[in-house]
Parts: structure tokens; C-alpha cells; sequence
């Protein structure tokens, strides 16, 4: 895991009860690694996930600011992130847990037709749990800022995902 430790430590400063409004800003980061060239793997996931993220919740919880990240521009930002993911998702669980979950809530906000995300959400729910029938340990989540707090939770939820 390589996600450069400015943009771990504002997800980290989001989380819990007293949680700061520092996801904007870890995005704002996030966008800015992307468009320099940066391909790793852990920043592509939390850039799906904050991406996704901002543009599902208001700015008062999230601190996206509209005139530095456009929430219009998300959804593209979405698909064009995902797009370097998929054609190796079918074998990498984490993955098809994180955008499959996204596409089930959500479909209408990750760029691109929405029956396609539906789909590809029943088909992700699918190979995952064949993959992984017990799901990912909670572990696997531990220490990974607002993206691995967030999808740690959902691993709690009973019969989710």
C-alpha cells in the first residue's frame, strides 16, 4: 500500500463521532496524485471510494468545496478510475466487494448507464461470494483510513453485501 500519508492522515481526522470534514480536501490530494501519473493501487481505490463518497453525501459532513472539486465531474472520475481496475476485477475480491457495494447502493453516481452498474453489481456480489464465500476478514480494513472505516462497517452489516 502506497497512499501518500497526506491523504491518509485527513481520511483518519474524518472518522468517527467527532470526525472532522477533511474528505474534500483528501480527494482534492487524491485528484491531484492521479492526474500527475500516479497508478497505485491504494490510491486508486481510496480515489473510487472518496470520489463516490463526496458526491454521495453533503459538504457539511464530507468538506467538498463545488469551486475546487466540481461534484458534476465525480461520476466521470468514478468510471475513469474503475476503467483501470477492470479487467483484472473478476479475480480481486477487495475490489469487486468496494465497487460492487457502491454499484448496489448507488448506481446513478459512478459515470455510465445505470443498468450496466446494476448488472455488474449482481455480478460482482457473485464472483465475490464464490471467491470468498465468509467475505473479507475485517482486518483486511483495519488502518486504512475513511475508506477502509467505512467498508469495515459494511462487512458488520448482517446479510450485506
Amino acid at each position: 500500500m502506497n497512499l501518500p500519508r497526506a491523504i491518509l492522515d485527513l481520511e483518519n481526522r474524518s472518522v468517527g463521532a467527532e470526525g472532522e470534514p477533511t474528505l474534500g480536501r483528501a480527494l482534492q490530494l487524491a485528484i491531484a496524485d492521479w492526474r500527475s501519473g500516479n497508478r497505485d493501487r491504494e490510491l486508486r481505490l481510496h480515489l473510487l471510494f472518496l470520489s463516490w463518497y463526496c458526491n454521495l453525501e453533503p459538504p457539511h459532513l464530507t468538506g467538498l468545496e463545488e469551486a475546487v472539486v466540481a461534484s458534476a465531474g465525480l461520476p466521470q472520475l468514478f468510471h475513469d478510475v474503475y476503467d483501470t481496475f477492470a479487467n483484472g476485477i473478476m479475480d480481486d475480491v477487495e475490489c469487486l466487494y468496494v465497487v460492487g457495494l457502491m454499484a448496489q447502493l448507488t448506481p446513478w453516481l459512478l459515470g455510465g448507464d445505470v443498468a450496466t452498474w446494476e448488472a455488474r453489481s449482481v455480478e460482482f456480489r457473485r464472483r465475490y461470494r464464490m471467491l470468498l464465500p465468509d467475505g473479507l476478514p475485517p482486518a483486511h480494513f483495519e488502518g486504512r483510513g475513511a475508506y477502509g472505516d467505512y467498508f469495515l462497517g459494511q462487512l458488520m452489516v448482517p446479510g450485506g453485501f
